[in-house]
């Protein structure tokens, strides 16, 4: 009676860390569910128009991913012909000085165990100072795209930041340094806009949408790593996330639960049995 009593603890034990590890996960599955990353506890540097507040990600059954970035930097200011225009991401101003702050690509892990780092990015197109990178328009754009990458830029490569010793402070990784052709073209996009939440506060959007349904690192990947920040780097927004596919999903914590209950009901059930036969 007392071994079946010591498993049956052992077992309850196993399946309750279980449940607290599931529920503590920072995971995200092929359904379609948002999960949101929380940034407004890290204000950015240099004022307000730099804060980044949050994060939104999906990764639809369709293999389409879709990432949102709320940041102050995105938010529509000035209209012309009929388009806002985000008034801080301007590359050259009036006086002819160039190299200003600018949207950064967003930066893609796709690795499977014992793999890290990035190794895609989601480029907004050319660094050489026109395009829609630069004083972006309020619409969708067919820019840039979904590249694989060799490396990143750093804030400091870019901006020439230097240290006290006169080396270059790179602050952290802003760009992708893409090789070969855009992959999986056909429905890949990246948008501007702005979005005003239930409290009444408006908020700058950056969006960002891409199939992966034809690239095998992100078929097989256990975890998805993304990161986006301004030129600057004055704030940042990243996460890894761990890959809930169909036939791998960890349970969700009520069924762990009802697991629990039915070793709990199956300990007193042999614990009445064995009363009875002293009896």
């Amino acid at each position: 009676m007392k071994s079946i009593i010591k498993v049956s603890l052992k077992a309850l034990g196993f399946v309750a860390l279980m449940v607290i590890s599931s529920a503590n996960a920072t995971d995200i599955s092929l359904d379609g569910t948002k999960v949101w990353v929380d940034d407004r506890f890290d204000a950015g540097e240099g004022g307000w128009n730099y804060n980044i507040d949050g994060m939104t990600v999906s990764w639809e059954a369709d293999n389409t991913i879709s990432v949102n970035v709320f940041t102050n930097f995105a938010k529509q200011r000035t209209t012309d012909n009929g388009y806002s225009y985000n008034a801080n991401n301007i590359y050259s101003d009036s006086a002819g000085n160039s190299n200003k702050i600018i949207f950064g690509d967003l930066l893609i892990g796709a690795n499977s165990t014992g793999n890290s780092g990035y190794n895609y990015a989601y480029s907004l197109g050319s660094l050489s100072g026109s395009g829609d990178r630069y004083s972006h328009k309020n619409k969708n754009s067919e820019s840039g795209g979904l590249f694989a990458i060799s490396g990143t830029q750093s804030a400091g490569q870019f901006h020439g930041y230097k240290d006290t010793n006169g080396d270059t402070f790179d602050k952290g990784a802003v760009f992708g340094n893409t090789v070969n052709d855009e992959l999986e073209n056909s429905s890949n996009y990246w948008s501007t806009s702005n979005w005003t939440s239930s409290n009444g506060r408006t908020y700058g959007k950056l969006s960002f949408s891409f199939n992966v349904a034809g690239i095998e690192l992100f078929q097989k990947a256990d975890s998805l790593s993304l990161s986006w920040a301004m030129s600057c780097f004055n704030d940042n927004v990243s996460r890894t996330f761990t890959v809930n596919r169909p036939n791998t999903a960890v349970p969700e914590p009520g069924t762990m639960v009802l697991m629990l209950l039915a070793l709990a009901g199956l300990v007193y059930r042999q614990k009445k049995i064995s009363n009875n036969f002293s009896a």
